[in-house]
């Protein structure tokens, strides 16, 4: 009881700091915003594009999160860029506010979002560099704005018109599954995956090539098991528990029971889950050639290790089980994101089985 008041009274003090003070501030910038438009005279004068009030860069300020955090940290600046008609250009660099970005690597390029996706909107980053550069463009170091630290913090954890992957942040206090809650995070997420988001060619070629090898011809169970780090977002206890293999036995069973010729594709950061669900279903068991951790810690958080490939991997993943026929999943960015990709893919969250 203690535990829950204490909660409770966490998130009520999380509320009004962000939602009536930080949500205040940002209104009354807003407002200034429009009264100052209000002096000019034709239609789209000073406007970018004829139809931006500026542009933004969407950027990340956590260092070393999961490329899917980043992804939904990118979803929710493109929605604020809609909301408040802004060019979004998506620089993911070297750095963040506090500390390096774990997926950099130069040997790529300057930018970690375009490893991976094409340019979101209607100018990649290096092609809006090189306007500013021409002193005969309209655009200026004057048309670019980003978000603050702290407004980025916001919208990732406690605007609750973001786009959240499960419940923390201001959703903390869900300790229930709520099916219209999540298919409303979904349905938001959805709309700017179909608008914004393509993948890179190389990307989508590895993917295709091992569908086209292992998934043809059957009915595929895609299984995705959170490890390593997996209960270090603020969220409530039933949320950050991690899931393990034998969580998932009895559903998969049912599974086959069905489904005689099915075949499973797993996708876990944590060595030993594969292993043991290999040794349980050594006939059926699919999975991509990844770093994979033995430990507490994610291999995006160590030094060692290809940190292009560490990105790479997880979006095969993420799009492999996208391809499934239907889902098991835990908690997390990656397997939540896979539903944004195919909006018919149907799931259960272990992390709510009971």
């Amino acid at each position: 009881m203690a535990s829950k008041l204490k909660i409770t009274r966490s998130w009520f003090l999380d509320f009004l700091r962000w939602n009536v003070r930080f949500q205040g501030k940002q209104n009354f910038q807003n407002l200034r915003y429009r009264i100052s438009r209000r002096g000019m005279h034709k239609q789209g004068s000073g406007l970018i594009l004829g139809k931006y009030r500026k542009v933004m860069i969407i950027r990340i300020n956590h260092s070393y999160a999961g490329l899917f955090a980043y992804f939904i940290y990118a979803l929710n600046q493109l929605r604020y860029c809609e909301k408040h008609r802004l060019l979004p250009v998506v620089f993911f660099g070297e750095d963040s506010a506090d500390g390096p970005n774990a997926y950099f690597d130069k040997r790529h390029g300057d930018n970690v979002w375009e490893y991976y996706f094409e340019p979101v909107g209607e100018m990649s980053h290096a092609e809006l560099r090189a306007h500013i550069g021409d002193p005969d463009h309209t655009i200026t170091e004057d048309d670019v704005m980003e978000l603050g630290n702290a407004h980025l913090h916001y919208l990732h954890m406690h605007c609750p018109d973001s786009i959240f992957g499960y419940p923390y942040g201001f959703y903390k206090t869900m300790t229930e599954y709520d099916a219209d809650w999540f298919l409303k995070q979904r349905t938001k997420a959805r709309d700017l995956v179909e608008k914004y988001i393509q993948v890179k060619p190389h990307v989508l070629a590895i993917v295709d090539a091992f569908e086209n090898e292992y998934m043809q011809g059957c009915q595929m169970l895609g299984v995705h098991m959170r490890g390593t780090d997996k209960g270090a977002a603020i969220a409530s206890d039933e949320t950050n528990r991690k899931v393990g293999p034998a969580a998932y036995y009895e559903e998969i069973d049912q599974y086959i029971a069905k489904h005689d010729d099915c075949r499973i594709f797993v996708a876990t950061d944590q060595e030993q889950y594969l292993e043991a669900m290999t040794e349980r279903y050594p006939e059926r068991v699919l999975s991509c050639d990844a770093q994979r951790s033995n430990d507490d810690l994610n291999t995006f958080q160590k030094a060692e290790g290809d940190a292009y490939k560490k990105g790479e991997e997880a979006l095969i993943d993420c799009l492999l089980l996208s391809r499934c026929d239907f889902l098991l999943k835990c908690t997390s960015h990656l397997s939540e994101s896979s539903m944004y990709f195919n909006p018919k893919l149907e799931c259960i969250d272990m992390n709510y089985v009971n």
